[in-house]
């Protein structure tokens, strides 16, 4: 089975041995993937759309691998199994959603996460909003990867639950890693740190990941494009408040972006 380079990312995120609930399956290949590849003993492939759902268990069927992934209508998490109180996957997987449905998946199936144990997700839109939901959920962000496919950026994250974590899983230096990168940087205060790890992905920005530079510069030049618009449309009057607090968030963003850009200058981390 071949995948997109976006599926791919996913794909390569998940631990080998676990068995993931992937939830909006679409066509299934993701699951097909992992089986196929020996990554995954079985697959929860899961979906809300009866109409996807058929085109991924003719896809499973034609690939001889019913035994192996166990195809489900379900909305989020609420159709995976349960065995003695805990859910019969340790891994979700969520790609190609837009960031506030991903979020309510996770907080709707808030009470099967905390008996999961990873997370690889791959908003379409919002990523800051499923960043902060997994913080608030217990999980912590360990890895981070970015690419660029057919005119699109796309970001996928994997977290670990803290609750549950692997055995000999170093968290803890993981966490100081974070924390001495932006020690080291007093140019960003802790709020901005947040906001920029919220927003443009922590372990993107520590790594440096040089997809999200070229992101990093198109945000930076619509910025530029939306502060010349707005300063065309200034009349003797000024600015209305509401277009003045605009352009304070502009050019606060605007500043942030610029520092964040100087990172991929520094010549060591």
């Amino acid at each position: 089975m071949e995948l997109s380079k976006r599926l791919h990312m996913v794909a390569s995120m998940v631990e080998k041995g676990s068995i993931p609930a992937d939830v909006g399956c679409d066509h299934g290949y993701v699951a097909i993937y992992l089986i196929q590849n020996g990554i995954s003993p079985h697959v929860f492939a899961m979906d809300v759309n009866e109409g996807p759902l058929e085109r991924a268990r003719e896809h499973v069927e034609e690939y001889g691998l019913a035994a192996y992934i166990d195809v489900r209508l379900s909305d989020g998490l609420s159709g995976l199994p349960c065995r003695g109180g805990r859910p019969e996957a340790d891994t979700l997987l969520a790609a190609g959603m837009g960031g506030r449905l991903t979020v309510k998946i996770l907080e709707e199936g808030a009470e099967k996460l905390a008996g999961m144990r990873w997370v690889i997700l791959q908003p379409q839109s919002e990523p800051w909003l499923v960043r902060k939901s997994l913080r608030n959920l217990g999980y912590f962000i360990t890895d981070e990867n970015m690419i660029w496919e057919e005119g699109k950026y796309y970001a996928v994250m994997k977290a670990v639950n803290l609750r549950n974590l692997p055995e000999g899983f170093p968290v803890g230096r993981l966490e100081e890693e974070a924390r001495s990168f932006f020690r080291n940087r007093p140019v960003f205060s802790e709020t901005e740190w947040e906001q920029a790890g919220d927003r443009y992905g922590s372990w993107l920005l520590i790594r440096r990941n040089p997809v999200l530079f070229s992101y990093l510069e198109d945000c930076l030049d619509k910025t530029a494009g939306i502060l010349k618009g707005i300063d065309g449309q200034k009349d003797d009057a000024g600015y209305s408040d509401k277009t003045g607090k605009r352009l304070a968030q502009l050019k606060e963003e605007q500043r942030l972006l610029e520092q964040l850009l100087m990172l991929y200058k520094e010549k060591s981390l």
